[in-house]
């Protein structure tokens, strides 16, 4: 496939125009009609399932007609490799017309975020969401006109991963919280677009450094003020592009198409003639708690963001797991459970009950970005604000010195990914005896001194013996659902109506958080009845665009 003059199909490819993560792109052209394509091409052979679901969601793709949206218009499949064709776009993208470090003028900000948002808002429309959206995947048309493109990436991508990475998909500096959870959204696209304007705007990302570092701000961290340092910049547009930054995805505009009208009108004020007083009073978009600074090693830690939902259904894991942590033999607590039950949300209520315990506090440290075990332990001491070590020390001596005598609760969040850095744990908590470590992970670490916590599925319904649904309401799982889906759809109610449809989907899905919180999330534009109709199989409509 990396060869020039090869044909695939109808299409002669003359070279190669840029090479990604899963997929190489080639200029080509047709055969016999001599018109000039791009195709882009899967670097990875495909079983016939994956082919399968593959099409299914190509078809969709290429449906997406719109004048600011590439246009996918053919599918082949050379080898057991797919590949889709494209339109050519022969101006390059927007990363190459605005370099890093470039301050793009208001004006011309406005018209991209503009035919963008049209795109998206398209896109959502259809139920699909992009996933990926970077200046890197903004081209130029013939006109120079802005052409959305990699959509058909996507799906590259999530025809041959796992529902957690195809949830994950996407580039670190520009992805969404919950997408780095694995939960993406319509909003996903819309924090990826308010990442891109605040780029324009300053000529930086919001948020640089190693993969853990860049996540965890994502998750945890208010990106610096423009306004500050920018005072060219009114303080209505900050506030629009904030409130699309924001941590919660229903704390941002209802829509794309709602994010870009408000830009283009915070766009239009003037700094001097528009005080702050008759600036629109936006929601709040970080509420959290940021990391103190290091100052000395008496410096109590409060980095542990506090959930933005509540915790329901959990009271009794709760208050097991604080009795567990708070006994002085228990110095490594492990969460274990599937993806999506719930061990992180259980994690940071629990760290937050305590933190009061411990004289240094608590200390969160996400391992969601990391897959080398290798870079655990440099992603605890970035957590602990620690300088780097000039000296050749080893980074694992280096924490050990730090802690040796401090009584601090680190938690470590999802280790299923670096399970081969277990045995470091146990050697730091031999030569640090006040520690304690919490860990989220899908799999034991198996070292010694481990207790296990294993996380159950929330409590459902017996359809066989239903309860009234005024008492349904207190099961663990429905309330679940109805809490989630008030959050998009204010007003909703369980009633005699909704009630057995509710019950039935929580126990389809047995009772897993996250699968009954994105179900929740479809409830905006599917009823319960309508929601269950569709649960052919096992998360099929949770996890389709």
């Amino acid at each position: 496939m990396e060869q020039v003059e090869q044909r695939l199909g109808n299409y002669r490819l003359l070279q190669v125009l840029g090479t990604g993560a899963f997929a190489t792109v080639y200029l080509g052209e047709h055969l016999y009609l001599n018109t000039p394509v791009a195709l882009k091409v899967l670097r990875a052979q495909v079983d016939e399932s994956t082919l399968a679901n593959f099409l299914t969601e190509a078809r969709h793709v290429s449906h997406l007609v719109h004048p600011h949206i590439i246009r996918v218009f053919d599918f082949g499949l050379e080898a057991q490799v797919p590949f889709l064709v494209m339109d050519y776009a022969p101006f390059g993208n927007l990363r190459q017309l605005h370099s890093p470090g470039t301050i793009v003028p208001f004006p011309t900000i406005v018209s991209y975020v503009r035919a963008l948002a049209s795109a998206l808002q398209h896109a959502h429309d259809q139920h699909l969401i992009h996933r990926d959206l970077k200046p890197e995947n903004v081209l130029l048309g013939p006109k120079h006109e802005v052409l959305l493109s990699d959509f058909g990436l996507a799906l590259l991508a999530s025809g041959t991963e796992s529902m957690q990475v195809r949830g994950q998909f996407g580039t670190l500096a520009y992805m969404a919280p919950e997408q780095i959870l694995g939960q993406p959204s319509p909003a996903s696209d819309q924090y990826a677009l308010a990442v891109m304007i605040y780029e324009w705007l300053c000529g930086q990302l919001p948020f640089v450094g190693s993969a853990a570092r860049i996540s965890n701000q994502h998750l945890y961290t208010a990106p610096e003020p423009l306004c500050e340092r920018y005072p060219t910049i009114p303080l209505a547009v900050e506030q629009v592009v904030f409130k699309g930054l924001s941590k919660e995805p229903s704390q941002r505009f209802v829509d794309v198409l709602s994010f870009a009208t408000a830009l283009t009108e915070a766009c239009q004020v003037v700094p001097a003639v528009s005080p702050p007083s008759r600036l629109p009073i936006l929601p709040e978009a970080f509420p959290l708690e940021g990391r103190l600074p290091l100052e000395g090693q008496h410096r109590r830690f409060r980095n542990v963001p506090v959930a933005l939902t509540p915790l329901i259904g959990r009271e009794q894991e709760l208050h097991a797991t604080r009795n567990l942590l708070l006994r002085p033999e228990v110095r490594l607590l492990t969460l274990t459970g599937p993806g999506g039950i719930g061990k992180t949300h259980l994690a940071l209520c629990l760290t937050n009950e305590v933190l009061e315990a411990f004289a240094l506090g608590c200390c969160f440290v996400s391992l969601a970005a990391i897959d080398d075990p290798e870079q655990v332990i440099p992603a605890i001491i970035e957590a602990l604000g620690l300088p780097v070590r000039e000296d050749g020390c080893h980074p694992l001596a280096h924490l050990k010195t730090f802690l040796r005598d401090q009584q601090l609760v680190i938690l470590l969040d999802t280790f299923e990914q670096v399970l081969p850095a277990a045995p470091l744990l146990a050697e730091l908590l031999s030569s640090c005896p006040q520690l304690k470590l919490l860990v989220t992970s899908r799999a034991l670490l198996h070292v010694g001194g481990e207790y296990e916590f294993p996380i159950p599925p929330l409590e459902v319904p017996d359809l066989r013996d239903l309860p009234a649904y005024d008492d349904l309401s207190h099961v663990a799982s429905i309330a679940l659902f109805v809490q989630r889906t008030q959050a998009v759809l204010p007003g909703f109610q369980l009633t005699v109506e909704n009630a057995r449809a509710i019950a039935e989907l929580c126990t389809r899905l047995e009772g897993v958080p996250l699968a009954i919180e994105l179900a929740a999330a479809r409830s905006k534009v599917l009823p319960p009845q309508a929601l269950l109709d569709r649960l052919k199989s096992r998360f099929q409509v949770l996890t389709g665009g």
